[in-house]
């Protein structure tokens, strides 16, 4: 599919300065605003999903703002260090010298918080420091928008860190009203970039070559896929299955086969390795049951820096070549390289892999046992679900009667918590349903 812009009208949810970390996996409360409403505020942090298209908001902004007159600057915040003048994608050292010389306002939209932590857990507090020595003298002139995936953001540590060095007005004494002030009016606004209407994602769909939008957006709805169309990243992987196979199918079938037009290069690989698509398959489901099982969400490249913080796959896809590991690495499946690292684009199509590599060992004679036990645990005398291990049932019921059976007698409400539940058997539907209205019933929490 050839990559095309198609600037949208985003939209931004405005979010409680006080969130805590798992607060940014909520929706946003309060009236959605557009960029002309926001701009002119002096510190912003801007939350958004992988494949959301944060990135493409912050340089675009900022095009537009030079395009005004006016001084902008688009910043990697992986790329602030000593080099600073080096450091530009939108603007230039002399556009900043200039500025740092005049008494204008100027905007600054540094990208993202995730990308900067994957070097070191100091490379954002270096480099958030770093930047603020360089505009000091300019601080209350300078408009300061910050992007991060919302499981990148630290809340009090982040925000702390943010006001100790890019402050903005004087900083508030010790009276009582002049706290009780500056809670209600934080330096740092915080806002989510929302995700996209129907009437944006058929404007998209036409841009990318969809002739009939009504139905590709009327198919989106049926098979419940509006959540991943909203993200301008899926989206447009949902339109390659669309212009492939002129049809969605079911949630299932739609993620699978995004999996498979995924499992490409993106860039042309110069060592001749083309490792078959059965291949990149099985390793890509390792890669994401690793990432699942330990919590260790960066992959290093074979030839990248490998420490204890991240997981080293040549260790896990045994038998493979450092050219045949680095092909899997750099197919869609996985974000850009940043410092010799991925990580998996998207958290349902990691999760589904691994539901994948769960179903094959449990079809493997002897080791049933051992994979139910990451899943199912006993404790008190009672089995409970392992919370970590949670959103993969949601998909492996799918595959396995046995799991199915043990997970829906302890909790029947999983299967409606992600995976795709049409693709149960109707009886399973049916007693599922009733045993949810029957716990309701009685007053259990569902």
């Amino acid at each position: 599919m050839t990559e095309k812009i198609v600037e949208l009208i985003r939209r931004f949810s405005p979010m409680s300065p006080h969130s805590k970390d798992w607060d940014f996996l909520a929706p946003g409360l309060g009236r959605t605003q557009r960029w002309h409403q926001i701009e002119d505020q002096f510190r912003v942090l801007i939350i958004a999903d992988p494949g959301a298209g944060k990135t493409f908001e912050a340089q675009t902004r900022a095009r537009r703002i030079k395009e005004r007159g006016r001084h902008a600057f688009f910043i990697r915040i992986e790329r602030i260090d000593a080099i600073f003048d080096q450091s530009f994608e939108v603007g230039t050292a002399d556009e900043f010298a200039a500025w740092l010389a005049s008494t204008e306002e100027a905007w600054f939209f540094l990208d993202s918080v995730d990308e900067a932590q994957l070097e070191t857990p100091r490379a954002l507090e270096d480099a958030v420091r770093i930047f603020g020595t360089k505009i000091y003298t300019a601080l209350d002139r300078a408009h300061i928008f910050i992007t991060s995936r919302e499981d990148a953001w630290r809340a009090l540590p982040d925000q702390t860190l943010i006001e100790q060095h890019l402050p903005y007005g004087e900083p508030a004494s010790d009276g009582e009203d002049d706290t009780a002030s500056s809670e209600s009016d934080p330096t740092l606004k915080l806002y989510r970039l929302a995700g996209l209407s129907e009437d944006e994602i058929a404007l998209f769909a036409g841009h990318y070559g969809v002739s009939d939008v009504t139905n590709f957006v009327d198919a989106a709805r049926r098979a419940n896929l509006l959540t991943l169309a909203e993200r301008p990243f899926d989206l447009k992987a949902l339109i390659g299955v669309w212009i492939a196979d002129h049809r969605l199918g079911s949630r299932l079938e739609v993620l699978q086969r995004m999996i498979a037009l995924q499992t490409k290069p993106r860039l042309a690989v110069t060592a001749p390795v083309r490792p078959n698509a059965a291949q990149m398959r099985d390793g890509a489901r390792i890669l994401a049951a690793a990432v699942t099982m330990t919590g260790k969400t960066v992959i290093g490249l074979p030839a990248g820096v490998h420490t204890a913080d991240r997981l080293d796959p040549r260790t896990l896809l045994t038998g493979w070549t450092d050219a045949e590991i680095d092909t899997l690495l750099r197919t869609g499946l996985f974000d850009d390289i940043v410092y010799t690292s991925v990580r998996f684009r998207h958290r349902e199509i990691r999760e589904l892999l691994t539901a994948e590599w769960a179903n094959d060992l449990l079809n493997e004679p002897g080791v049933r046992a051992r994979v139910e036990d990451l899943f199912f645990r006993e404790r008190y005398g009672e089995q409970v679900i392992v919370p970590r291990t949670r959103p993969i049932l949601a998909w492996l019921i799918l595959f396995d009667e046995e799991v199915r059976d043990k997970a829906l007698a302890l909790a029947p409400e999983i299967a409606s918590e992600g995976g795709d539940p049409s693709r149960l058997p109707l009886k399973i539907r049916q007693s599922m349903l009733r045993d949810i209205v029957n716990r309701i019933a009685i007053g259990r929490e569902v």
